[in-house]
């Protein structure tokens, strides 16, 4: 089994960092995972830090970064490493939650080797995950050996539970699910189930109202998909979307658009309905087993399901944890179609048909991944499963530019611009694209684009001060970039015909065609000086329009 998780995973540890994907914030940039000391200790155990209260994912990162530094491949393999450690344990869950040796290789490794777990293993800073992985699959484990509330077992399940809410507090409703268990499977009375699990009741209690806190302090809950009174319906779209995904995984990415949350679709009740007649089945089959499983998964969904509705409300890493009550029924009913008298090892076909299954999975995990391999290809990758999703096609935009590809970033930013144009940081981030090509273009230095960006985000409400920053860029010869600024400055303000034909022919002579045949655009009437003509035939086959209609657009305040 183990052999096979390496298999899988090992092609992504020559993997470079995702630098614009957190793992600049959380290890290349961050001092205190760089150092083993007394005071970095400190500083991560004494405060929430990169909007969650996650001390032991940090310091996991003293594994490895103290010694090698921030070096990809060897965060990659420790991850790697940790990852084996936590399908060991989930191996030994399975075989505790009663499934046979085959049914439990199989149902572990359809958990460990889903394509989710892409992010999981394969992204540096996707290790509390792993770690998430690894602590409650140990304190599922004590729980299943204790025999009683107070046994040391059942201490040790409530501690390995607090360490597993310092690497991931999406842990919070594990203690639901250890209760679950109890009141189906066990056959306890719900109150002494729930007795039972008191000390990790209370410190569920004292977490999520912490993590809660945490979120609207640093703005991730968000506002653009209704308030209370949807979140039934924003409930029912992710626990559809994410039943969806764990079945057939076939369009998996690091983003996904917030929007289809508030919509109702077809699929909308799908996810519920599904859960609700497999779980009403389980009970009429009296298999205590299948009813428990379908109860943890929606559980374990609960922190991530956007009844409080989350800044990145679907993620494929949110099902990591969520996976293991599928993937254990799905080894329950292997065993139910295997014979019920042979030998616990022996394989039957049905468990053939799941290690099929696992190989198709795996070779569908390993195509995934090789999209991370380069973050272009990455967010490029994003944009193209998932085209709804507007902060992909920004992370594309932004890969695109540093990476110097101006014109890829300025498609990029106009497709998001296209699904959005009232974000006022998207319209200064095609700025910014067109303001560096500009430079490349025309050799200009020092580079400006940053601070003209900044100034342009400011003042976009402006058309006072968008013009005079349009006349400095026109002075350092940001000649294309003037547009955007301009067409800013245009559409909250009219300019008479005549000004901007004059403009029009100024440019024209000064060897600008790109500005001539902007003002021109704006016209409100089509030019009829026979010299204005000429020029706009001239010129009009060698400019390129910057899609100034999206510049129309006036932003609202940004929201997140």
């Amino acid at each position: 089994m183990l052999v096979g998780v390496v298999a899988t995973f090992a092609r992504a540890v020559p993997f470079g960092l995702q630098h614009s994907w957190d793992d600049d914030r959380f290890i290349t940039d961050n001092p205190l995972v760089h150092e083993v000391s007394f005071e970095n200790l400190r500083a991560i155990l004494g405060a929430a830090h990169f909007q969650a209260y996650h001390p032991l994912h940090l310091l996991s990162y003293w594994l490895d970064v103290p010694l090698f530094g921030a070096n990809a491949t060897a965060l990659h393999v420790t991850s790697l490493a940790l990852w084996l450690c936590a399908a060991w344990l989930l191996l030994q869950v399975m075989r505790r939650l009663g499934l046979s040796e085959p049914a439990a290789v199989i149902a572990t490794l359809l958990c460990a080797l889903h394509p989710v777990q892409v992010e999981a293993v394969s992204w540096a800073t996707g290790r509390k995950d792993v770690l998430a992985m690894g602590m409650a699959c140990g304190a599922l484990l004590c729980h299943l050996r204790s025999e009683g509330a107070w046994d040391r077992w059942a201490w040790a399940s409530r501690a390995v539970y607090g360490l597993g809410l310092l690497a991931k507090t999406t842990l919070v409703p594990l203690p639901a699910v250890l209760w679950l268990w109890d009141v189906h499977v066990r056959r306890r009375g719900p109150v002494t189930a729930l007795v039972a699990q008191l000390p990790a009741l209370l410190i569920a209690a004292a977490a999520a109202p912490a993590v809660l806190q945490i979120w609207q302090d640093n703005e991730m809950v968000r506002a653009t998909v209704g308030g209370a009174e949807l979140a039934p319906l924003r409930f029912a779209n992710t626990l559809s979307h994410q039943l969806t995904t764990a079945l057939w995984p076939a369009s998996v990415a690091p983003m996904y658009a917030s929007a289809p949350l508030a919509e109702v679709t077809a699929l909308t009740f799908g996810g519920p309905l599904a859960v609700l007649v497999c779980w009403l089945g389980a009970w009429r089959a009296r298999r205590p087993e299948l009813q428990w499983a379908l109860g943890a998964f929606v559980v374990l969904l609960l922190p991530v399901s956007n009844l409080v509705p989350m800044y990145f409300p679907l993620q494929d890493r949110y099902l990591s944890l969520p996976l293991l009550p599928l993937c254990f029924a799905a080894g329950a009913l292997l065993d139910a179609l295997a014979p019920r008298d042979p030998a616990p090892q022996r394989m039957h076909r049905a468990h053939v048909l799941g290690l099929v299954a696992v190989t198709l999975l795996a070779a569908r995990t390993a195509e995934y991944q090789g999209v991370w391999r380069a973050e272009t290809r990455l967010w490029g990758h994003a944009a193209q499963v998932q085209p709804r999703a507007y902060y992909g096609w920004m992370k594309l935009g932004e890969t695109r530019r540093n990476a110097g590809h101006h014109d890829g970033a300025i498609t990029a930013y106009r497709r998001l611009l296209m699904l959005d144009p009232t974000r006022k940081l998207g319209h200064a981030a095609l700025l910014q694209a067109v303001a560096l090509r500009d430079e490349a273009v025309f050799g200009l230095s020092p580079s400006r684009a940053e601070s003209y960006t900044r100034r342009y985000y400011q003042h976009m409400t402006s058309p006072d001060r968008l013009l005079t920053l349009s006349g400095e860029m026109l002075r350092t010869g940001h000649l294309r970039s003037i547009e955007i600024v301009s067409g800013r400055a245009f559409a909250l303000q009219t300019f008479p015909d005549d000004a901007l034909r004059k403009a029009a022919g100024s440019h024209f002579d000064a060897g600008r065609p790109s500005l001539g045949l902007f003002y021109l655009r704006h016209l409100s009437t089509p030019p009829v000086d026979p010299r204005l003509v000429e020029h706009r035939r001239r010129a009009a086959p060698r400019v390129t329009a910057l899609g100034l209609p999206y510049a129309q657009a006036l932003p609202s305040a940004e929201a997140p």
